[in-house]
């Protein structure tokens, strides 16, 4: 599928994640909190739907922030046409993301 080229062979065999891999660990404290509280005010029947759905929101953004970046440190080294690969699918993951952010906003 996508190939590795032939002139980077400068990878580590043990990676503890260095500062990406904290990232991740902090972004995955951080959707694990906003999913708890939304969960608690949903349960409780706190009656404000947009500030948890908007709670939902920002947890699912943050997180495919740095799922994007761990697939960039994969792709990096691959071919191009993996890589213009990975840019369109990120960029409909955004435009999934962003436009009914941007329509509900739009709409109150």
């Amino acid at each position: 599928m996508c190939k590795k080229n032939k002139d980077t062979t400068t990878y580590r065999t043990k990676d503890s994640g260095g500062l990406l891999g904290f990232l991740a660990f902090l972004v995955t404290i951080f959707a694990a909190v906003l999913y708890l509280v939304a969960l608690i005010l949903d349960f409780i029947d706190v009656n404000r739907p947009k500030l948890i759905d908007t709670m939902r929101s920002v947890a699912s953004t943050v997180t495919m922030c740095i799922v994007g970046l761990l697939g960039w440190k994969f792709v990096r080294y691959r071919s191009t046409w993996c890589k213009v690969l990975y840019a369109v699918l990120i960029l409909i993951v955004v435009a999934c993301v962003a436009v009914p952010m941007v329509i509900e906003l739009v709409r109150n």
